[in-house]
């Protein structure tokens, strides 16, 4: 059961599912909530104490009532370490949630030890993916998620293997953006997405261990961006999933609980 907690955003939903002593935090991508984790969680848990965030208007969250960025989500996420006496963690994030964990990387680095950054874009939105989503969110603030929207959404989330075979999956992404309040939704969406600015200086200032975990289906960001991304970072590397869009932990997610085992393993010492 979520706890709500006070932070700089608002009362952030956190889940706590109690393991060994390390803690790793995971954090969503955007248009999804924390239980598209549900699926790593039994491995996780294994090997660490899991805080599981939602993001400001995402699942348990409370709305999100002004402008923000990435950078001051990063510190309401350590607001929330701090109401739980928690220091040093491995952050863990899926799109919306890596690049939150690239900025807490550079805002308190000496709190994070470790990164895994899946499927999440150093470079600002652009072209078709920017064009649709600005369109779309004046029609989202009046009249929500009509079915066909929902359908666009689905498939530029999720593979159509997926969507065809995994009814599960698709609630999941579904119940994520559909249980949001329609303008705090557009407020975040402003915010987290079309107003991203480059992570790619951040990016290099990492100074924590660090995976890109790129998805070969996932549109405008594939291995190669990764690559060169992490290329030029002092300490990380770039691993590819197969059959994946943007939802990895879902689509996927015995290879991403094996890559985030890997890499917690090799930095074990930290």
């Amino acid at each position: 059961m979520p706890v709500k907690l006070a932070t700089r955003l608002g009362r952030l939903g956190v889940r706590v599912e109690e393991g060994p002593k390390r803690v790793a935090v995971l954090w969503h991508s955007f248009f999804v909530d924390s239980h598209s984790w549900d699926r790593v969680l039994p491995v996780l848990t294994r090997l660490r104490t899991v805080v599981l965030i939602d993001g400001p208007s995402f699942g348990a969250s409370e709305p999100l009532h002004r402008p923000s960025t990435i950078a001051e989500c990063a510190l309401a996420t350590f607001d929330v370490l701090d109401s739980l006496g928690i220091d040093r963690v491995d952050w863990v994030g899926n799109g919306w949630g890596g690049q939150v964990g690239i900025a807490a990387a550079v805002e308190r680095p000496r709190r994070i030890r470790s990164l895994v950054s899946i499927g999440a874009p150093t470079e600002p939105l652009g072209g078709t993916e920017r064009r649709d989503l600005a369109a779309a969110l004046p029609l989202i603030r009046l009249f929500g998620f009509p079915g066909p929207l929902q359908t666009r959404l689905l498939r530029s989330i999720l593979t159509e293997r997926t969507i065809a075979v995994d009814p599960e999956a698709v609630r999941i992404v579904k119940n994520g953006f559909l249980s949001a309040d329609r303008r705090a939704f557009v407020r975040a969406a402003r915010s987290f997405v079309l107003d991203r600015p480059s992570l790619d200086e951040a990016a290099l200032a990492v100074e924590a261990p660090t995976v890109f975990v790129a998805g070969d289906a996932r549109t405008g960001w594939g291995p190669a961006e990764a690559e060169a991304v992490t290329y030029r970072m002092q300490n990380a590397r770039t691993r590819t999933l197969h059959g994946v869009r943007n939802i990895a932990p879902l689509e996927d997610p015995d290879a991403v609980a094996a890559i985030v085992r890997e890499h917690w393993a090799a930095n074990a010492r930290r």
